[in-house]
């Protein structure tokens, strides 16, 4: 205890303050890097490709989800090119 009998209250409680601001930097920092992997985590984990992001926009576009069961829409592209999506009827349910 000699070496440390130099040492007043007010060191020490520098010292406290200095080692506290320390952890809640340290906490801060390791916060915020697992909050940017997270996300980019996340991101990698949904990727979509392109069929599918392509099929997303068909779906929304022409609002499909709507589509009743028998039911048949017709699609025609400028160029003359024509797309038919029909809906099959729910067999075994009901």
């Amino acid at each position: 205890m000699d070496p440390f009998a130099k040492y007043t209250i007010i060191d020490w409680i520098a010292f406290l303050q200095v080692l506290l601001i320390w952890f809640y930097m340290a906490y801060r920092s390791g916060q915020w890097i697992i909050s940017v992997a997270c996300s980019k985590g996340w991101r990698w984990w949904n990727r979509k490709n392109k069929k599918a992001l392509a099929l997303d926009s068909f779906y929304e576009a022409f609002n499909l989800n709507s589509l009743q069961p028998g039911s048949v829409v017709v699609v025609t592209t400028q160029s003359g090119m024509t797309i038919q999506i029909h809906k099959p009827k729910e067999e075994g349910r009901g």
